[in-house]
């Protein structure tokens, strides 16, 4: 009897690993696809209208559902999951602003830095030693990122890299989900994150009424009545963005962490096909090599990270 126990728990993990991979698959090429479309949506309202507006339709939404199904909103610690949510609002604002600029590989490559910075700022954090192997392979994959950002952008300069700050907040705020915000129910982290989203956005629409900003750019641009088509990309873009991170959350409840993180850069996969397929927006070779170089190495550090001094 306890060896069928055991072979049905083993069926079970085996099970569970197969379908956390598949949501975070899924939840990963529904943000990659509709993340693309920030192009129609960027020609009429600025990047603060953008999250404003996306942020009232998906919050009452969330809250709402969240209501209706008896889950847990409410943080237990207000200012940890604030200090969280700031870290990750700061790098959506960045990551979105650049989507107006920059070919979405090349954001998101310099979002998929965050792996690699996670790790530097845990060992500092928890004062950790970064073995050998991890260290190299962390300067490969930023290696990986400068391959992405240069063919893509044209000539590599200072303002290449902002898509990586993102990625550098990206990482502060996942270190502090781990460190701060632990019991904290994933529900309430997204809306709570998704309401801050709403407010700053709020007061960039404010600022930019009291102090205009030229019209015809996407950073400075104030409040204007979109058209039914941007409506239409805005109510998408807030749908889809909530699938997909349901489904991402689904699979770090019913996965092993290790293993389900590693299939986050398949973003990179769906994100660079949906801009070729739709938009023309070829990678070179480099840039190809590049995403394969921090798929690698963000499984390599995904997997060594779980080893003694590693």
């Amino acid at each position: 009897q306890m060896i069928s126990r055991a072979h049905a728990y083993q069926m079970d993990q085996k099970t569970n690993t197969v379908a956390s991979i598949l949501f975070m698959v899924t939840g990963m090429a529904t943000v990659g696809v509709i993340d693309n479309f920030i192009t129609y949506i960027a020609v009429e309202v600025s990047l603060w209208q953008f999250h404003f507006l996306r942020s009232m339709i998906a919050v009452p939404a969330i809250v709402g559902f969240g209501l209706m199904v008896g889950w847990t909103l409410r943080p237990l610690r207000f200012l940890p999951v604030l200090g969280r949510n700031m870290f990750l609002s700061g790098a959506m604002f960045v990551y979105f602003g650049c989507l107006g600029f920059f070919p979405i590989s090349a954001v998101a490559a310099g979002l998929f830095t965050a792996p690699v910075l996670v790790m530097f700022i845990d060992a500092v954090w928890s004062r950790r030693r970064i073995g050998p192997i991890r260290l190299a392979t962390a300067c490969l994959g930023f290696l990986g990122t400068l391959l992405v950002l240069k063919p893509d952008v044209g000539g590599l300069g200072w303002a290449n890299l902002i898509p990586v700050s993102a990625g550098l907040m990206y990482a502060f705020g996942n270190v502090a989900t781990r460190k701060w915000c632990e019991g904290e129910s994933a529900v309430a982290l997204l809306w709570s994150y998704m309401f801050l989203m709403l407010i700053f956005g709020a007061l960039g629409v404010i600022y930019l009424h009291v102090f205009p900003g030229d019209p015809s750019s996407y950073l400075t641009r104030g409040w204007v009545w979109p058209s039914a088509s941007v409506w239409m990309w805005i109510a998408i873009q807030a749908v889809f963005s909530l699938i997909g991170i349901g489904f991402i959350m689904k699979a770090y409840l019913i996965g092993e962490v290790t293993y389900v993180s590693i299939f986050e850069y398949s973003m990179l996969i769906f994100a660079s096909i949906t801009a070729w397929v739709l938009f023309g927006d070829r990678l070179g070779p480099l840039g190809f090599v590049g995403i394969g170089v921090i798929i690698v190495t963000g499984i390599v550090i995904a997997i060594r990270s779980n080893v003694a001094d590693n």
